[in-house]
C-alpha cells in the first residue's frame, strides 16, 4: 500500500491515511487502496473493530483538487464509482468501523466520514462541506446521509454556506458521536473499541445489518426486517451463561 498504512493487533485493525504532505487528501489510488483493504479484511472475523485515522496534521482535507479534473467529479468516473463501492462495502462488512478524526475533515472527507459506523474527533477538529465553494456536486451520498444525520435544514445550511464547525458543535448537531480533548482522543477511542470487544461480535454484526437495512426504508418495513431476521445466534448461550454466573 502506498497511500495508507495498516496494522492489526488482536481484534483491532488500524488504518492510517498516509499522505500527510497534502493533509491526506483523497486521490484515486488512496480510495482504491482503502477498498482493497476493507474488501480483504471483511472476511477476517478475528478482526472485530477497525479504526481509521490520519497521519500528520489532519484526518483528511478532502479530495485532492490538484490531482482531479472536472471530469473526475462526474458520476461515471472511476474515482467516484470506487468511492461508492467503498461506501457499500463499509456498510455491509460485519466489523464495527470507527473514524478517529483530528485536524480537518472537509467535503469529500466529510462524505467519506459518513460511511462509518461511529465517528469521534477532538475539540479542535474542523468539519465543512465546500462542494458549493468549488462548484462541484457530491457523488458519494452526502446530501442523503448528512441530512439524515443532522436534519435537512442544518445540512442545507452547512452546504449552502460552506460552513466550518468545530468538534463541540459537530457533537451538538449529531455529526459525530463525541468530541474529546485533543490529548485524550487516542485513549478514548481505544477504550471505546475495547468496550465493543466485550460484547458479542456475532450479535453486533447482525444489529449493524438491521440498522443499515432498516434505516434505508420505512419504519413499517424496518420493523418487519427486524422481526423476521433469524434470531438464532451461536454465541447466545455462551453470553447468557456469563449472566447466570
Amino acid at each position: 500500500m502506498k497511500h495508507i498504512k495498516t496494522e492489526i493487533k488482536g481484534a483491532i485493525a488500524r488504518v492510517y491515511l498516509n499522505r500527510p504532505e497534502v493533509l491526506n487528501a483523497l486521490n484515486g489510488e488512496m480510495v482504491n487502496e482503502l477498498f482493497l483493504f476493507f474488501n480483504e479484511i471483511m472476511s477476517n472475523l478475528d478482526v472485530k473493530v477497525i479504526i481509521v485515522s490520519g497521519e500528520g496534521r489532519a484526518f483528511c482535507a478532502g479530495v485532492d483538487l490538484k490531482a482531479t479534473t472536472a471530469e473526475g467529479f462526474h458520476s461515471a468516473s472511476v474515482f467516484m464509482e470506487t468511492g461508492l463501492k467503498l461506501a457499500e462495502l463499509m456498510q455491509a462488512m460485519p466489523q464495527v468501523v470507527i473514524a478517529q478524526i483530528h485536524g480537518y475533515c472537509f467535503t469529500g472527507a466529510l462524505e467519506f466520514m459518513l460511511f462509518f459506523d461511529l465517528v469521534y474527533c477532538d475539540r479542535e477538529t474542523q468539519f465543512g462541506d465546500t462542494h458549493s465553494k468549488w462548484s462541484i456536486l457530491p457523488r458519494w451520498g452526502l446530501t442523503q446521509r448528512l441530512s439524515r444525520k443532522v436534519g435537512l435544514e442544518k445540512a442545507k445550511e452547512l452546504s449552502f454556506r460552506a460552513m466550518r464547525v468545530k468538534g463541540p458543535e459537530a457533537e451538538k448537531i449529531g455529526l459525530v458521536n463525541q468530541a474529546f480533548e485533543v490529548d485524550l482522543l487516542d485513549d478514548e477511542v481505544n477504550q471505546i473499541a475495547n468496550d465493543i470487544l466485550q460484547n458479542s461480535f456475532e450479535a453486533i454484526a447482525k444489529i449493524k445489518q438491521l440498522y443499515n437495512e432498516g434505516y434505508q426504508t420505512t419504519l413499517k418495513e424496518g420493523l418487519r426486517i427486524e422481526y423476521e431476521m433469524d434470531p438464532k445466534l451461536n454465541s447466545t448461550e455462551e453470553y447468557l451463561s456469563k449472566f447466570k454466573k
